[in-house]
């Protein structure tokens, strides 16, 4: 899971496909790991670019933890366009 937010507050995805199960659903970035992927981090990462185009770089990431409920990885952005360039 990948929570982006700005001086603003927080960045949301909302499921716009109809036919896709939970539809509407405003929720954070995120997806899982493929076999190409060497970890969670690098699978978050390219989950941001697919759904986003929003490429940032690893060191500017931050990791807040593991939720052990989902086995699920929580990773951080504050983005600002100047440190983080499309």
């Amino acid at each position: 899971m990948f929570f982006i937010y700005n001086t603003y507050g927080p960045w949301m995805s909302v499921r716009t496909d109809q036919k896709k199960e939970m539809y509407s659903l405003h929720q954070f970035l995120g997806g899982g790991v493929k076999p190409t992927d060497s970890n969670s981090l690098e699978a978050v990462l390219r989950e941001l670019k697919e759904e986003t185009a929003l490429r940032i770089h690893h060191a500017r990431v931050k990791w807040i933890g593991n939720d052990k409920r989902f086995d699920c990885d929580i990773y951080a952005n504050k983005l600002d366009i100047r440190k983080n360039p499309q």
